[in-house]
């Protein structure tokens, strides 16, 4: 099964901790690495982090469900969503996701912010332009990164992509391996 970049996109925020999934106000500070569930109180339910997904996915399964149980309905089925569509992607996907993640969590706080506006961003041009993002990002991936420094400031690229396209994908690939 292909997953596309949108979907891995779509991931990708949930693992990083996007502001859709954290409902109430401005995110906490990020942490190096995700903890584990803490409580409210003795017996109060557990209150998950920045990172919901990637802290329902190390959960037992009844530790899951008594967590999701005890959301408000629209943040337990929007949890519960991204949770699925994590676990139906392939295994070697999720390998590079899981990578992709770690690499994202060792990045100053402002450059994680500047890479969920890429994705935001990205999210809301519309399909066609998406597809054409997706390509150029894949082809700019391939390339050393002065190869693809003159590329991207070359005038065949400034024409063919708006000036906000530019920042969407040069905020989407921050993470991109160098040759």
């Amino acid at each position: 099964m292909r997953v596309s970049l949108a979907a891995r996109a779509v991931v990708a925020l949930a693992l990083a901790g996007s502001a859709p999934a954290w409902p109430y106000g401005p995110q906490p500070p990020r942490q190096a690495r995700p903890q584990k569930p803490k409580r409210n109180g003795k017996n109060g339910p557990k209150v998950l982090g920045p990172a919901p997904v990637e802290q329902l996915r190390h959960m037992s399964p009844e530790e899951r469900q008594r967590f999701l149980d005890s959301l408000p309905p629209a943040r337990r089925q929007r949890l519960q969503e991204r949770l699925n569509q994590y676990e139906q992607i392939p295994p070697e996907q999720r390998r590079r996701l899981e990578k992709t993640y770690e690499k994202f969590q060792q990045l100053p706080p402002e450059k994680q912010d500047s890479m969920r506006q890429g994705f935001r961003g990205f999210s809301q041009l519309p399909p066609d332009r998406r597809q054409a993002l997706r390509e150029e990002m894949r082809n700019l991936r391939t390339l050393s990164p002065a190869e693809r420094k003159k590329r991207e400031n070359g005038g065949d690229f400034k024409s063919r992509y708006s000036p906000e396209e530019r920042q969407v994908m040069d905020q989407m690939t921050q993470l991109a391996p160098n040759k």
